[in-house]
């Protein structure tokens, strides 16, 4: 695949990825500065999981009309002129929550349905041996980009007033825009046209479903990614802020220099994926697994250690760990899956993803309040334990694969 494609989904996905952490912070200062609750402020965010939830029932509907390309561009066009309307009446609807709530209801549809589309173009632009070095590129991008939304953006609404900020945003946005379309291009003359036969509404729901389900490898890696949803949950906010304070007996500023080393860590993490991404690439299923089991014993200490200067230490240490399980499952996925069909499936896995964590919240609360905060992390341990298993399941089923190939090949001769 051309480089220059890639070049410019990197853009984009840079762009994507530190505009919508300028956007969340924006929006959910300025409701709560208005609105002096927590509970309207919180709104934003759970208007924006709802809507993105219930348009990734309905993305394969969508993806079924229209191109690949031409569905990409368009859902970020819509999503851009969106976010320029709210810029533009922003100085006049800023005092109606309720007509703020609509325009997030609306672009988190389009990113509900652009979301998965934007996800499954890796595999479209760059070669298959070519596939981790790309997705730690994009990790190491992310991480970083979004340690300096989430530092600076409160320093720019204060310097300069939310508006100047969202503006930031939406400029972002249309520079994803250009650069998704130039991406684009570059993949249309491998793109076929949807084919003139129509399909009931419910088959082109569940073509994802079932092609998730049917395939080994893609079913294995998304009741992985589901455990570890589970496990993520232990690293919310208030779940840290309470394991500062009851474990480590330190004030807020640790809960910032914990969060701070965890992406440090997962900056780390991604160059050395970076740096090992031949390697990684020919080893998948076995780096997944090693990642993972790391993991669990990483966080098992963390939950079990009171001292703060060693849980600065396991937070970076984290971060290779969970690099090195989360490309290799990332790659794993999209070498499983067909183009034309990641989208859709990226959409069924989505659902389960956000549903798992969503549920999990409350249960890790739940723990934390009954059994201690230690607990979580011990829970999570075990959990992160498990997906290391499956990852082992998983390479037992690859070398049967291939033991199988290798004997139907020598029948056939």
């Amino acid at each position: 695949m051309k480089r220059g494609g890639f070049l410019y989904y990197w853009t984009a996905h840079s762009s994507i990825s530190l505009a919508g952490v300028v956007y969340i912070m924006v929006l959910t200062t300025f409701m709560y500065q208005e609105s002096g609750s927590a509970f309207i402020a919180a709104l934003f965010p759970l208007f924006n999981a709802v809507a993105r939830f219930v348009a990734s029932f309905t993305a394969p509907l969508v993806m079924e009309k229209f191109g690949f390309s031409k569905l990409l561009v368009r859902l970020q066009v819509m999503k851009a002129l969106l976010l320029t309307g709210l810029v533009i009446a922003f100085p006049y609807i800023s005092s109606q929550v309720s007509i703020l709530c609509m325009f997030i209801l609306f672009i988190a549809f389009t990113e509900g349905w652009g979301n998965p589309l934007i996800q499954s173009m890796v595999p479209r632009l760059v070669a298959p041996d070519r596939l981790v070095k790309a997705n730690s590129s994009l990790s190491v991008t992310s991480q970083s980009l979004q340690i300096a939304g989430y530092t600076f953006t409160g320093f720019l609404v204060v310097r300069f007033g939310h508006m100047p900020t969202l503006i930031m945003s939406c400029v972002l946005i249309w520079v994803s825009v250009l650069s998704l379309w130039i991406a684009a291009r570059s993949m249309k003359a491998k793109e076929t046209a949807a084919a003139g036969r129509a399909k009931p509404s419910w088959e082109v729901i569940r073509e994802g479903w079932f092609y998730l389900w049917r395939n080994p490898t893609l079913r294995i890696v998304t009741i992985m990614d589901m455990i570890e949803g589970i496990a993520g949950t232990i690293w919310v906010g208030a779940i840290t802020l309470v394991y500062v304070k009851e474990v480590l007996h330190q004030g807020e500023a640790w809960w910032g220099f914990i969060n701070a080393s965890y992406y440090v860590g997962a900056i780390v993490g991604g160059l050395l994926m970076l740096l090992l991404s031949s390697f990684i690439q020919k080893n998948l299923i076995p780096c997944m697994a090693v990642g993972s089991a790391v993991f669990s014993l990483l966080t098992l200490w963390y939950g079990l250690n009171s001292i703060p200067i060693v849980a600065l230490i396991l937070c970076i240490a984290m971060g290779p760990a969970y690099q090195l399980r989360d490309v290799a499952q990332q790659t794993a996925f999209q070498s499983s899956v067909d183009h034309e069909m990641l989208p859709k499936v990226y959409a069924s896995r989505d659902i389960l993803l956000s549903t798992i964590t969503s549920l999990s919240i409350a249960v890790i609360g739940l723990i934390a309040d009954t059994l201690g905060i230690r607990m979580v992390y011990i829970v999570g341990s075990i959990c992160i334990a498990i997906s290391a298993g499956l990852s082992f399941t998983l390479l037992r089923l690859q070398r049967n694969s291939a033991l199988a190939t290798e004997s139907s090949g020598s029948n056939f001769s």
